[in-house]
């Protein structure tokens, strides 16, 4: 049986990902999964995958509905499709994807068009949290147009102001799931690694640069340093299993690999990003580098928000390596990463993130109907 159904394809910061309003697709959410791949065009041949997107991280889909009651607009269902391990997980959220969902609820007329800023108020059911979203508005659909630039996306476009709302705790209940700021890692055949387990926006493991003899500069070479990618392997699983993502580390391999997401921090450094642009580390808090199945381009936002809680916490691996805050003023928290820079607004009392605003920008890439057969 074929179904046709209504999509739009949007970038959101540095992702993409397939929208759908969630009346367009199957009551039966059991037939989801299998769509999704199809529609995506994810599946193993001969040749390798055949997707939309260049590789996992890009295999994405975003389910949109009317929100019921006052707290919110819309809801906002995220999903990652992973075509190399043949399963769909919607147990994270995608923060730069986030930055679509707006936009889309204007242009799509889930909410009333107000010139000429509109507030929409988005639930993010995989997070059980809200995000507060500013989009430019103009002539009763978003603006797409503007001078905002964010690092990681190219050119320019109208600002996209997102606000996580209470981010803490939305997989585990719990700011660090562990109750405490850093754990140790026994790694084998490395021994002893501290790290920082922390679920802010998603689930997020922190460790050192040079804990691990890195500079924390690197780039494309971490995706083929032969005694990186085990080590990263394990921090990764193992944090998997803190989290109560897996039972067995070993199983974040196949059954968790978009979160956690892995984040590798450093103090403030010189470098260049990947398109050879001098980075300043006068300019930034804390240098990182995100690591999912291989290095992320930038650094993901929701990794972003996590990252700049725990520059801001004492005991965690990120607070001693940031520059200190100035005169207690700005809670502004830059990370300088492989792609640039990316800037967050974060406020922190105690052990509790209140909030977490960060600037992105998101387009249509094109709208139409498609047709799956299932």
């Amino acid at each position: 049986m074929y179904y046709k159904i209504p999509c739009t394809y949007l970038r959101g910061g540095t992702s993409r990902a397939l929208f759908f309003h969630k009346r367009n697709l199957p009551e039966d959410q059991s037939l989801w999964p299998e769509l999704f791949k199809k529609a995506l065009g994810v599946r193993r041949t001969a040749a390798g995958l055949s997707a939309m997107g260049q590789d996992f991280p890009t295999h994405k889909v975003a389910v949109i509905s009317p929100h019921e009651g006052p707290d919110a607009d819309v809801d906002y269902n995220f999903f990652q499709v992973d075509g190399e391990n043949d399963y769909v997980d919607n147990r994270g959220n995608c923060g730069n994807m986030s930055s679509a969902v707006g936009p889309f609820a204007v242009n799509e007329g889930l909410v009333p068009a107000v010139e000429p800023e509109t507030v929409v108020r988005i639930y993010n059911t995989n997070t059980r949290r809200v995000i507060v979203s500013r989009v430019q508005v103009k002539d009763g659909v978003s603006c797409e147009e503007g001078d905002a630039v964010i690092h990681g996306a190219p050119g320019s476009a109208a600002p996209v102001w997102l606000t996580f709302e209470n981010p803490g705790g939305g997989l585990t209940d719990k700011l660090f799931p562990t109750g405490n700021r850093t754990d140790v890692f026994e790694l084998e055949g490395f021994g002893p690694l501290p790290v920082t387990l922390i679920d802010c926006a998603n689930p997020v493991v922190l460790f050192r640069a040079e804990d691990v003899g890195l500079t924390g500069t690197e780039l494309t070479s971490l995706n083929s340093k032969k005694e990186f990618i085990p080590l990263v392997r394990q921090v990764r699983g193992m944090a998997a299993k803190a989290f109560g993502l897996v039972e067995r580390w070993e199983e974040a391999d196949t059954s968790s690999t978009y979160i956690p997401f892995v984040g590798i921090v450093s103090k403030p450094q010189d470098y260049a990003d990947m398109d050879g642009n001098p980075v300043k580390k006068e300019d930034m808090d804390l240098c990182c580098r995100s690591f999912v199945t291989k290095l992320h381009r930038a650094y993901p936002i929701a990794a972003a928000i996590a990252t700049a809680a725990a520059a801001r916490i004492p005991g965690t691996v990120a607070y001693d390596l940031a520059r200190p805050q100035k005169d207690g003023g700005s809670h502004g928290v830059i990370l300088g990463h492989a792609g640039g820079y990316t800037e967050v607004q974060v406020e922190v009392e105690g052990d509790h993130v209140v909030r977490g605003t960060v600037l992105r920008t998101a387009n249509t890439i094109f709208k139409g109907v498609l047709r799956v057969e299932m």
